[in-house]
């Protein structure tokens, strides 16, 4: 977990710096109020535990700093003046004694579908880390096999409507999605899920008319195909194991990959990913893990990709399609990928990955490091 802390410190910090330098994007603060349902998807949260009872509600709350573009670059355009920061999450959970009281720090990105004059129809996504949880403990908190750690991913999804209220004010609302899980690092690991409408009021610093009206309009980009290489390495503990989490396993593989601009900010294409899986095929007696011979160990797959790209951050997912598993060929393993990826120049990348099977359960956190051939423009 100490990698998950550096990894979204780096991207705090890099997002105020480059906000910094850029002395035409307009900060605002926003305050966010969510009230939902805890989505049934582990015994857990159905009503094993201990009170006996569903874990049904919850409540939450978002202190936000963020930037808003002006369109000084072309990708704010792409994107009609999209928006970004950092944000707290802070909820309540009817049940916890046994779930605690998670808190989160997360990036936010987002903007318009569409835009009017007064209001526009927006989505946003965000990335982060969550902490405070009351992880599972075969003594004092043995029915909690939903998490397993007391830090956690924190991945969110919004869809809303914005009202402009003035000239700095504006009323968000809508719906989010939200998940948490340690990408199989310890378990258990079966994730909480969240469902809920939210509100929020939003103070710009610069007024919106003024933003619109100092819009420029600059050159054109034009986007170009990218091939990239890249070493993936990953690592999670071993399951069913008398104590929980003694050990661990890897993953080492290489990517390749083609991506094709598809319009702006999209670009899709095609990855193969090749390498050497530690938990396939292991034999485990108590505490004792036995890997499986080499050749068992290797795999192959191929996955279409879709990428959305903004300025030097991408939000990258794919489903494949395992050709090669245990050194045999196979039928019907697939697997998805969704992360981030941060160019730090025109041709190196680094990125974070969570692999999963069946669209549910994590393999691997992934890491990776990447050479860009032939780099898209922004």
């Amino acid at each position: 977990m100490r990698k998950l802390i550096a990894v979204f410190l780096i991207l705090g910090i890099a997002s105020v710096a480059y906000s910094q330098r850029e002395r035409n994007y307009s900060l605002f603060i926003e305050n966010v109020f969510s009230q939902g349902e805890v989505l049934k998807t582990n015994d857990f949260v159905r009503g094993l535990n201990q009170k006996g009872i569903p874990i049904s509600d919850f409540t939450a709350s978002d202190t936000r700093v963020g930037w808003q573009t002006q369109g000084t670059k072309q990708w704010h355009h792409n994107l009609k003046l999209p928006y970004y920061g950092i944000g707290f999450f802070n909820s309540l959970f009817s049940h916890k004694e046994e779930i605690g009281h998670p808190t989160a720090l997360y990036f936010f990105f987002g903007g318009p579908f569409s835009s009017k004059l007064k209001s526009s129809f927006d989505y946003e996504f965000g990335f982060g880390l969550s902490s405070n949880w009351k992880p599972y403990d075969e003594l004092e908190n043995p029915f909690n096999l939903a998490i397993g750690s007391y830090m956690n991913a924190f991945i969110d999804l919004k869809i809303g409507y914005s009202w402009y209220l003035g000239k700095k004010f504006s009323l968000n609302a809508g719906v989010r999605a939200t998940h948490f899980s340690n990408g199989a690092l310890r378990h258990p690991n079966s994730g909480i899920n969240l469902f809920s409408p939210f509100i929020g009021l939003r103070y710009d610093f610069i007024a919106r008319e003024d933003l619109i009206n100092s819009v420029p309009t600059p050159e054109q980009d034009a986007p170009t195909e990218e091939f990239y290489i890249g070493i993936v390495l990953g690592e999670r503990s071993v399951k069913h194991t008398v104590t929980r989490n003694i050990k661990s396993v890897s993953l080492k593989s290489l990517s390749l990959g083609y991506l094709k601009p598809g319009g702006g900010v999209f670009r899709y294409g095609l990855g193969l990913d090749v390498g050497i899986d530690e938990n396939r095929w292991i034999t485990v007696k108590e505490d004792s893990v036995e890997l499986a011979p080499f050749k068992n160990q290797l795999f192959l797959g191929i996955a279409p990709i879709g990428q959305f790209r903004v300025n030097r951050l991408a939000l990258q997912a794919g489903v494949g399609y395992e050709l090669l598993s245990g050194g045999k060929f196979v039928k019907n393993q697939f697997y998805q990928r969704v992360g981030l990826r941060y160019y730090l120049s025109d041709q190196l990348f680094a990125g974070i990955a969570i692999k999963a099977t069946n669209f549910s359960r994590a393999d691997y956190i992934e890491w990776s490091l990447g050479f860009n051939l032939k780099r898209a423009k922004d």
